[in-house]
Formats: structure tokens, C-alpha cells, sequence
């Protein structure tokens, strides 16, 4: 019974400790039966000593075992120096249970800060003693005034020798006493000012059971709700490791159910997270710039929710009559408020687990503000719709700054060159590849261009913009940065444009009215005085007259300085002169004939002889003539339009004119003479008659090939000159040249396509050369039968020319081979 009433009395007095409730309460004899209960039923068996004893024994020995004597003396010494005590064996037997790896973990460096350093007390000085009581008091220096019991009565008879000292009491003051006039001055605070908020401190920090709530009053609940709102730490929420804001207290109030007031509670526990991370993630270090932009947009919104924040919570320090202290009334206005926070906070955390924490994620984070702006507008929210375009038109104003860099001076920027939608391809490529092959786009994994939605409209645009400035720069036309006003371009793409450009329009979606400012943006960038790519290819390096030159130098538009070209090549030919493949000597030719045409530079033109297995040295001299190659040197700015140096499609045409033209040559009358022949004409009888109709069908042939051949070079000349004038770049300068040179390819047959016709062609050619052998040797029996042949073949060639010309017509539908085939066809029959 003695121990009964000793644990009773012990439960009395705890309870009356922790919980405060006296005897006189009515829940006070249940706690205290219940707290009897629980120490009844938390009693557990003590350890064995023994075998706590033992187990440190044998751990000594193990450390002595594993070489480790250094742990196993230190434990010796500290298992030697405990005391005596009935606790001590529980104690190393928790110790021994919370044990892992000791043997690993074990580090002697680590007892050296259990050691208590004993630091003796200073001693007192007169600086210490000055420092608490400045001797700055003027009695500190008056005259002491001997009293009764003075000690100076007792020294004044020794002391009548000594001298009397200059009293040191300033005679300047007046004699008003200042410590009575700043007693009159002095606030004596009051305690009992903070005697609720203490009271409330103490309530919500005291531990209870769930089913005791405390009970609060609205008005403190809500002071406690407005401190979270703030980010300052409170008693009623908590905030976790993640930022996560939770109810960390269980409280009731007068004015509402358990159940509602969780809810509300829980409701500004979300808002203080979204808060909480906004707060956060604008103080995250990015390296992007837009991002950056985009971040002290959002802390100006924040920024803004404090200053509510702050009216709010003015409004219940200062009450008016007509205050109203409403839980439920602060929840709607500070939900209101903050709804387009909350809005780019979800935006802004689905960015970051798309992104899996990758901060160059592309331009996720402006696609996503761009989008939802664009339903924002659409669902008619105004305040949700400003903060978030708000924070669009921050994250693009700075984006465009080295896009604008990028368009006025055609200069890379040299900071976050990964994100930017220009990549420098090769450096170091030809002069006539540098529009096409030094820069090129930055493509992501979708071959979507590496820049933000609202921009891919103008990506080519931009792209051919900086290009050109690049171009030019090569050219000698610097771009003059100082004619655009970067700092008032930037300032057009801002909420008060779009705000003047929706209230004049209200009915255009706010993606058109973004374009639009876009648009009007690129379009500023360049300055009215500024040299354009079109005017230099035209005028100062005359691009149409380069082409003129090709298409006379190649293509045989002058036919007078072709003919005195073929004319004086043909002769060295037929006297079998060893000059005709001499390069230096058929290129002073070239320069001296087609070299004299008024729109080409004779010192550009260059000719070689090709010797190899598919050009022998030797054979006829219509195959002689495929060996002579043609080159005309244009700048590396027209070569940027031909793409190519060596102008190949031209080169096969200029092989081609020259073999027709030497086919024409040989079937002249000049060679065909009946009074040059040896022998008595009238006696070859049939050879003769059909090697003179094998010649008239050969000239036939040729007429219509070379007319065919004049044609299509006059017609395509005269297209690629009006469309060339009326281009606006290089692009689109090239693409021209690309159509030109695959129809003019085409419709001469020297496409890969086409290659039986142009060899069935070119066997034709040939034929002439052959009736000219069969020419001379008339007299002969076998001269019938060889004419007969070569007349066949012609007929067997014709007709698969004609034929296949009809089919490559309908199936590319080039009308220029529908004529030809139809001419061919008309007079063969």
C-alpha cells in the first residue's frame, strides 16, 4: 500500500506539472488514473550486469584481436572511470544495441571534443570597471563633503600638515539638476502589453491531446495566418524541408466548426506553399538570361502580394469602426489576390518536372507562359492574364536582345550560344560556300527550330537577316549599329502597348496581337539608309552581268565570237595540228574570241585538255572534242548563287554546242564537193545517192538540234535575268539559279535521266563524221554497204530520240521537248 500511495502521489504531482489542472478540475482524477495506468504498464525487467560486463569484455578483447589496441585501451580507461551506480549497466546495454560497425566507425580524434577546456576567470581592470560606469559624472570630481562617521575625522589630525587642494567642480554649469529634469522624459514600458500574446505563446506551445484542443480567438488566428502569408515563422503552421506549408497545431474557435476551420486552414496552407516557392524560385541562381528576366518579374508580382498583404494587415492594427475580424472574409481576399501567383507558381513547378531539373530545357518555361497567356485572354481573366504576360514579355524582351544583336550586325552573342537558334556550322569554309555553309540553324530532336513559340514565325526571317549583315560585313559594308534605338525597340514589347493595342482591339487574340508587335519589331530593325544584299548583288558586283557572260562564253549567245572561236578550232583540226590540245594555247584563243563578248572578262576565261581512260588521247575528233574543258572564274559572291565554281551543267553544254557545231561543220558543202573527188563521180552510182540523202537527213538533224539548242538558252537567259532582278536575297537567288540549271540540264539532255537520249544524240553527231570518211572512198565496193549501215543506225537512233523525248515530256511536262519531239517526228515522217 506504502508504494501505491507513493506512485499516486508522484502521478498527482506530474499531471499537476505538465498539464497544469488542479485538483478542483473534473478531468484531473481521470488523467491522473490514466498516467497510473501507464506507468504500471511501462515497467519492463532490468538488463543482467553480468552479461553487460561480459560483452564489453569480449568487445576490448575483439579490438585487441583486430589490431586496433589504441580503441580497445581508450574503452578499457572509460569502462575503468564509471561509477558505481544501479543505471549504468541499462546504459551500456542501450549503447551496445545502438552500436553499428564499431570497429569501422571507431575514430580516437573524435573524444578530443569531449574534452572540457577549463579557462580560468579574467581578471577585473579599470577599463572593465570604466566600461560598465563611464566616469563622466561631474560629482565623480567635486570636493568630497566629510560627514558624520567619515573616515577623513579620523585622519584629521595627521593630515593638518598637508596642503589644500583646487577644488575641481566646474563653475560654467548651472546649478539645475539634469537627472531630475530627464527622469520627467523617461517611458517606464508597460508588461502587461504583450500579457495576450504570452498567454497565446504559451497556450499553443504546451503539448495536448488531441481531443484538448486549445480554443483561439479569430482575430489572433488570423495574425498567425498573415505572419505565414509573409514567410515568417509561426506556432500554427510549419514549413517542411520542400517548402511545403502544413497545420502543425490542432485549435478550435468560437465561430466555426473543427471541420470548417481545417478546411480554411488548409486552404492558406496551400497559398503559403505556392507562396513559399515563388519566393525560392526567384532566388535560384540561372544562368539564362531570359530566365533571370522572368524571375524578377515573378518577385515584383510577389512583391506585390506583400504590399496586400500589408493593407490587410494594416487594416487589423489599426480597426475601424467598420472592421469586421472574419476568418472566411480574409481567405476570399487574400485568395483573390494571389490567384495569379498560385497560377504561374503551377506553371512555373510542371516546367521544373518536365524538365527534370535540366535548367537548359530548351524554352519550355516561355512556351508554357506563352500558352497559357494566350487562354487567359481567350477566357477574358484581365488579372490573371497580366501577370502571366507580364512575365512572357520580360522572359522575350531579353531573349531578343542578341537576336537583335544578331540582325543589325550579324555577330554570334558570346554568352549562351547553346540557346540561341544560329550555330556557327564551319568557320573556316570557302568564300563561295559561306552563305550556305558557315552558319546554319540549331535544330532540337523534333527539327522544331531551337527558339521559343512565339518567335518560330520569323525564324527564317531573322536567320537571313543576320546572314545578310554577316555577308555584307565580308563585303566591305559595315552596318551601322547606332541607326537603330535598341532601348526603345526593347520598350515596345511591354504590358502597356499590349494593353493600348487590346483595348483598340478587343477581339484579336492575343497570340495574332504578339505576332503583330513582333512583326513591327523586326521590321524596325532595319534602318531605311541601310545597303541591302539585293542592291550589292546588282549593282556592285552585277550579278546579270556575270550571268550575260556565262551564257556567252558557254552557251554560244554571241554567235559571232563563237564562230570565230569554232572556226579557228575546226581548222587545226582538220590539218591534224598538234596545238589544238595545247591549254595555253586554246585558252589565248577562247580570251581572243568569246573572251571578246562586252559583258565578259577575257582574263576569268581558262581551258584545259582532260587525258584520261574515260578521254583517250586518240580517236575521232568528236570524242577529241569532249576533252576540252571550259572554265570561267566568277567572284565567290556569284558563287554563292551558282553554288558551285565549276559550273558543271554549263561545261557539258559547251560540249555539247562544240560537237554539234563541228557535226555542222563537216556536212558543209565545202567537204562535200563533187569536183574534189578523185575519181569519176558519176561512176559510184547508188553510194553516191545515198551517202548525198544520208548528208541532207544529217543536216536536217542537226538544224533542228541546233535550232532546239538556241531556243532553250535564249528563253532561259532572258527568265533568269527578270527573275534573278526581281529577287529579294541570296536565298532565294539561289533557288532560282537551282530551277534554272535542272530545267536548262532537262531540256538539253544532259540530265542523268536522259543519258540514252543524249548518247543516242551524240551517235548521230558522229555519223556525220563517219559519212565524211565513206566521202572519200566512193570508188569502193564497200562503200554502199557502209552508207547503207550508217543510215540505218540513223533511222534506229531517230526514232528512239523521238520516242523517248515524247515520253520525258509527258512525264515532266517541259514543253520545250514536246516541240522537239513533235518537230522530229513531223519531218522524219
Amino acid at each position: 500500500m506504502a508504494h501505491a500511495a507513493i506512485v499516486g502521489e508522484l502521478a498527482t504531482n506530474l499531471v499537476r506539472c505538465l498539464t497544469g489542472v488542479t485538483r478542483d478540475d473534473s478531468t484531473f482524477g481521470g488523467t491522473r488514473d490514466r498516467t497510473i495506468k501507464g506507468l504500471r504498464e511501462g515497467g519492463r525487467g532490468r538488463v543482467n550486469p553480468f552479461e553487460i560486463r561480459d560483452r564489453c569484455a569480449g568487445l576490448v578483447e575483439k579490438f585487441g584481436v583486430l589490431n586496433r589496441d589504441d580503441v580497445a585501451e581508450a574503452l578499457q580507461s572509460r569502462l575503468d572511470s564509471l561509477p558505481e551506480t544501479r543505471w549504468i549497466p541499462d546504459i551500456l546495454s542501450l549503447l551496445l544495441q545502438l552500436s553499428d560497425r564499431p570497429l569501422e566507425s571507431a575514430s580516437l580524434s573524435d573524444l578530443d571534443g569531449l574534452k572540457r577546456v577549463f579557462s580560468p576567470p579574467t581578471e577585473l581592470s579599470w577599463e572593465d570597471i570604466v566600461a560598465d560606469d563611464p566616469l563622466t559624472d561631474q560629482d565623480v570630481w567635486g570636493e568630497v563633503e566629510r560627514g558624520y562617521h567619515s573616515s577623513g575625522d579620523e585622519e584629521a589630525l595627521d593630515g593638518s600638515d598637508s596642503e589644500p587642494t583646487t577644488s575641481t567642480q566646474a563653475t560654467s554649469f548651472a546649478d539645475d539638476d539634469f537627472a531630475a529634469l530627464a527622469r520627467l522624459h523617461i517611458v517606464k514600458p508597460d508588461a502587461t502589453l504583450l500579457g495576450d500574446v504570452r498567454t497565446v505563446r504559451e497556450t499553443l506551445s504546451r503539448p495536448r491531446d488531441n481531443t484538448d484542443a486549445p480554443t483561439m480567438s479569430e482575430l489572433n488566428l488570423i495574425r498567425e495566418t498573415i505572419s505565414m502569408l509573409r514567410g515568417l515563422p509561426t506556432y500554427l503552421f510549419s514549413v517542411g524541408s520542400g517548402g511545403v506549408v502544413s497545420i502543425s497545431s490542432t485549435l478550435c474557435i468560437a465561430t466555426a466548426s473543427k471541420p470548417m476551420l481545417y478546411h480554411v486552414r488548409s486552404n492558406f496552407a496551400e497559398i503559403g506553399s505556392q507562396l513559399v516557392f515563388l519566393r525560392h524560385w526567384t532566388q535560384r541562381k540561372r544562368s539564362e538570361a531570359y530566365v533571370q528576366s522572368i524571375q524578377a518579374a515573378v518577385q515584383s508580382t510577389t512583391g506585390t502580394i506583400d504590399l496586400n498583404i500589408g493593407r490587410l494587415e494594416q487594416r487589423f492594427i489599426k480597426p475601424s469602426d467598420s472592421c469586421v475580424v472574419s476568418l472566411i472574409d480574409v481567405r476570399i481576399e487574400v485568395e483573390d489576390f494571389t490567384r495569379a501567383a498560385m497560377h504561374l507558381s503551377s506553371i512555373i513547378v510542371a516546367n521544373d518536372r518536365a524538365s527534370n531539373g535540366n535548367e537548359s530545357a530548351s524554352f519550355a518555361l516561355l512556351d508554357a507562359l506563352y500558352e497559357e497567356a494566350c487562354i487567359a485572354d481567350m477566357a477574358g481573366d484581365k488579372h490573371l492574364f497580366d501577370a502571366i504576360a507580364g512575365a512572357l514579355l520580360a522572359g522575350v524582351r531579353t531573349y531578343l536582345r542578341p537576336v537583335l544583336s544578331w540582325t543589325i550586325s550579324g555577330d554570334l552573342p558570346k554568352q549562351d550560344t547553346d540557346a540561341f537558334f544560329v550555330r556557327l556550322d564551319e568557320e573556316d569554309c570557302p568564300l563561295g560556300e559561306i552563305w550556305h555553309k558557315r552558319f546554319a540553324l540549331r535544330l532540337e530532336t523534333n527539327e522544331r527550330a531551337c527558339a521559343p513559340e512565339a518567335i518560330q514565325p520569323f525564324i527564317q526571317q531573322l536567320y537571313a537577316a543576320g546572314k545578310e549583315k554577316a555577308f555584307l560585313k565580308l563585303n566591305g559594308f559595315e552596318a551601322d549599329e547606332s541607326a537603330v534605338d535598341v532601348v526603345s525597340l526593347i520598350a515596345r514589347l511591354s504590358m502597356a502597348t499590349v494593353t493600348e493595342r487590346l483595348t483598340t482591339n478587343s477581339l484579336m487574340p492575343f497570340n495574332e496581337l504578339l505576332r503583330e508587335l513582333l512583326q513591327d519589331y523586326f521590321a524596325d530593325t532595319r534602318s531605311p539608309n541601310t545597303t541591302t544584299l539585293r542592291t550589292v548583288m546588282l549593282e556592285h558586283v552585277d550579278l546579270l552581268r556575270h550571268t550575260r557572260a556565262l551564257d556567252d562564253v558557254f552557251l554560244g549567245h554571241d554567235g559571232m565570237s563563237l564562230q570565230a572561236f569554232t572556226g579557228s578550232l575546226f581548222s587545226l583540226l582538220q590539218r591534224g595540228s598538234s596545238n589544238w590540245h595545247d591549254k595555253f594555247f586554246l585558252t589565248r584563243l577562247v580570251q581572243s574570241t568569246l573572251g571578246a563578248a562586252p559583258s565578259v572578262h577575257g582574263h576569268c576565261i581558262n581551258v584545259s585538255v582532260l587525258t584520261d581512260d574515260n578521254h583517250p588521247a586518240r580517236g575521232p575528233i568528236s570524242r577529241q572534242l569532249a576533252r576540252i574543258k571550259l572554265a570561267y572564274a566568277v567572284p565567290w559572291t556569284v558563287q554563292n548563287v551558282t553554288r558551285s565554281a565549276d559550273l558543271p551543267t554549263y561545261s557539258a553544254a559547251f560540249s555539247l554546242l562544240l560537237q554539234i557545231e563541228y557535226a555542222a561543220y563537216v556536212l558543209s558543202s565545202q567537204t562535200f564537193d563533187l569536183r574534189k573527188l578523185g575519181f569519176g563521180w558519176r561512176s559510184a552510182g547508188p553510194a553516191l545517192q545515198e551517202t548525198l540523202s544520208l548528208r541532207e537527213r544529217l543536216i536536217w538533224f542537226i538544224g533542228i538540234i541546233r535550232s532546239h539548242y538556241g531556243t532553250v538558252v535564249t528563253t532561259h537567259a532572258n527568265g533568269l535575268q527578270g527573275a534573278l532582278e526581281s529577287a529579294d536575297g541570296i536565298d532565294s537567288m539561289a533557288e532560282i539559279w537551282a530551277t534554272h540549271d535542272k530545267h536548262l540540264r532537262l531540256c538539253l539532255l544532259l540530265a542523268s535521266n536522259v543519258a540514252p537520249l543524249m548518247d543516242a544524240v551524240k551517235h548521230i553527231l558522229r555519223l556525220s563524221e563517219n559519212l565524211e570518211d565513206a566521202w572519200l572512198s566512193l570508188d569502193q565496193s564497200t562503200s554502199l554497204p557502209a552508207v547503207t549501215r550508217m543510215a540505218a543506225e540513223f533511222d534506229k537512233n531517230l526514232a528512239f530520240v523521238a520516242a523517248g523525248l515524247r515520253s520525258v515530256s509527258r512525264a515532266g511536262g517541259e514543253t520545250a521537248l514536246e516541240a522537239l519531239a513533235e518537230r522530229l517526228q513531223w519531218n522524219a515522217g
